[in-house]
């Protein structure tokens, strides 16, 4: 057997030693590129995540904003996406006017309103704009959005619901080809073009959602899904959006402050003015609350009445249940009842109530002819007889339970053939209703009386003795409150001249965005003992017993302990707090404003804070503006 040359050997030695060396710097090498890529990827996730929280923190604040703006009828509503005509040209970052997920066009996936929200077009890493996706029941789209504290949303990031809006920096274009396991968790092959007419001005076409986004958040047609991450990226790219999202929550917190001061400008003022309605100054009324009940019951507007009779219920919700026919079955019906008529001097007295439930009343009275005044009190010496006089007395129920407009005079009509005076009293009642009394008196000292003595004389003799003079005496049953605005600013009266609905506001009014989107299931109302219909004990000065305090209320807006009534704004739960159709009112309000007390005070603001989570915001009256003080809701 040959034996290998000493020279041969120290080749063979020299190669394994080479692939060796080489075997070395390929690692490094490798390595070296497998930490630029990292260092690369998380370069981008910084430089994105920077744009990312911009562009979130300008939609939360816009949306903020906006709620203080008295043309928005739907305060916390999000804008849509950019309206896709615009992407590429001079319009292009505005929001459009209409988002559905089922347009074809303009549907709640699209580019970021940049514009809309005043920023300058951030792009991110891949010089792409930010994209956006918004939840379906929080903008403008086929059905008219409600919002107040219990909305939530219906999108989901990497299974987190109650999402309503997300912000994707899309990254560069992708040519995805996945596998089987990518394929299972939602992703498309798609050799994504970007083409269109926000990267070629000659294009004719829109940006594609789809050559942008990858994997669960391009599903077509789009869903409520969306993630973050997916299975085997790291070996088989098909997914590079960098995500942040919004919840219902982060929302909702934001608005808190901006809605009661909404409420204050818009809806306190309002019931000032109606508490001024009822009784002669200097007293005050307003209808006792309807009885708290846990907004997720979803008590239906009609429902919203203080019961009648009824515990005398100072605290609770809103009664805004509008009027209704007797004869409708709804809940709240103010129609008169009880309707008696008694007199002196008068026959044949008699009450009916129509179908409009308008209340006629008619007695007769009889007066002498000329023969016959000179033949009974002349000849036979009959005394003059008394006035003829009438009381009619009603009772309408859930008025002092209710915001009804109480009746005025003009509402009472009085036929009669000479002068008949009419008089009139309209009460709270501790009960929950109002009771009516019409006093009516016509002076003579020529009337033919029946009575016990001569009978029916005054019948025997018409008509060449005795004219029957027959009184009808007609009023409404109580109308739904109206109110002029007399304690309203004047931009806020500029917006809309009153008359104003107090309960049935069209849009155009300044309280419709409270009634449309449903605030009064969750602001809590509370009035001062002295408004309620037993007017007891006073609230006349500061301090009075029959106030309500509000601690932390701002100097230059007024006392802390004179307020006639608070709306406190419940918002989102916070921590410890359990929601549902039997919860307390512990678990809508914090602190001490859920809890009663003797003076009743509430906190005018609860901060959330380390073991003592709150976010209330209340609305009260008196408040003052300005200096010198200018009162806004007296």
């Amino acid at each position: 057997m040959k034996t290998a040359s000493p020279g041969r050997q120290r080749g063979v030695a020299l190669l394994a030693l080479l692939a060796v060396v080489m075997l070395a710097v390929s690692w490094i090498l490798v390595s070296r590129l497998n930490a630029a890529s990292r260092a690369s990827s998380a370069a981008r996730r910084m430089s994105n995540a920077e744009v990312l929280s911009q562009a979130r923190q300008a939609l939360i604040g816009y949306v903020a904003k906006e709620v203080l703006d008295l043309s928005e009828n739907i305060p916390g509503r999000l804008p849509c996406p950019e309206s896709p005509n615009d992407a590429g040209t001079a319009n292009e970052g505005r929001a459009g006017s209409t988002c559905d997920p089922t347009d074809p066009v303009n549907i709640n996936i699209g580019r970021l309103p940049w514009r809309t929200l005043g920023l300058d077009k951030i792009v991110d890493d891949a010089a792409e704009p930010l994209w956006y996706v918004v939840s379906p029941n929080w903008v403008l789209g086929s059905a008219t959005p409600v919002i107040n504290s219990g909305s939530s949303g219906q999108l989901n990031v990497d299974g987190i619901g109650n999402v309503v809006a997300i912000i994707i920096a899309p990254g560069r274009a992708l040519s995805l080809n996945p596998n089987a396991n990518q394929i299972a968790a939602g992703c498309t092959a798609r050799n994504q073009d970007r083409s269109d007419r926000s990267h070629v001005s000659t294009s004719l076409n829109n940006p594609n959602y789809r050559d942008y986004l990858e994997c669960e958040n391009a599903s077509s047609p789009i869903d409520a899904t969306f993630g973050t991450s997916v299975v085997d990226n790291a070996t088989n790219l098909v997914l590079n959006d960098h995500v942040v999202y919004v919840t219902a929550a982060d929302i909702l917190n934001a608005i808190q402050g901006p809605v009661s001061e909404r409420l204050q400008r818009t809806v306190a003022p309002l019931l000032s003015e109606f508490s001024g309605q009822w009784l002669a100054p200097p007293g005050r009324f307003l209808p006792y609350a309807f009885p708290f009940t846990a907004p997720e019951n979803n008590a239906a507007k009609q429902a919203h009445c203080g019961p009648s009779p009824a515990a005398q219920q100072a605290e609770g919700l809103l009664p805004v249940a509008p009027t209704a026919l007797a004869s409708s079955g709804q809940p709240c019906s103010s129609a008169w009842t009880d309707i008696n008529i008694s007199g002196t001097g008068v026959t044949n007295p008699v009450c009916t109530s129509s179908p409009s439930d308008v209340v006629t009343c008619q007695y007769t009275y009889y007066g002498y002819t000329g023969p016959g005044l000179l033949l009974f009190q002349g000849i036979l010496g009959f005394p003059p007889s008394a006035d003829a006089s009438a009381t009619i007395t009603a009772s309408a129920l859930h008025a002092s339970a209710s915001f009804r407009r109480p009746l005025v005079a003009s509402d009472i009509t009085v036929t009669a053939p000479r002068n008949t005076t009419m008089t009139f009293t309209l009460t709270p009642q501790t009960n929950g209703a109002a009771n009516l009394s019409v006093q009516l008196q016509t002076p003579g000292s020529d009337f033919c009386v029946n009575d016990p003595v001569r009978g029916l004389a005054c019948d025997v003799l018409l008509p060449l003795h005795v004219t029957a003079n027959t009184v009808t005496v007609t009023f409404p049953s109580l109308a739904d409150a109206v109110v002029q605005g007399t304690q309203l600013s004047a931009n806020v009266l500029a917006s809309s001249p009153p008359p104003y609905s107090l309960l049935n506001p069209p849009s155009n009014q300044p309280h419709y965005w409270f009634i449309q989107n449903e605030w009064y299931r969750y602001t809590y109302y509370a009035i001062a003992p002295a408004l309620t219909a037993a007017a007891s004990p006073a609230c006349t000065n500061p301090g009075d017993s029959g106030c309500i305090v509000v601690s932390g209320f701002p100097l230059a807006n007024g006392s802390t302990n004179d307020k006639r009534f608070v709306l406190a704004v419940m918002g989102p739960a916070v921590t410890g707090q359990t929601r549902g159709t039997t919860a307390l009112l512990s678990q809508y309000l914090e602190g001490q404003n859920w809890a009663p007390g003797s003076p009743r005070t509430f906190a005018y603001q609860v901060y959330a804070a380390p073991g003592n989570p709150g976010n209330d915001r209340l609305a009260a009256c008196p408040f003052s503006v300005g200096s010198p003080p200018v009162s806004v809701c007296n």
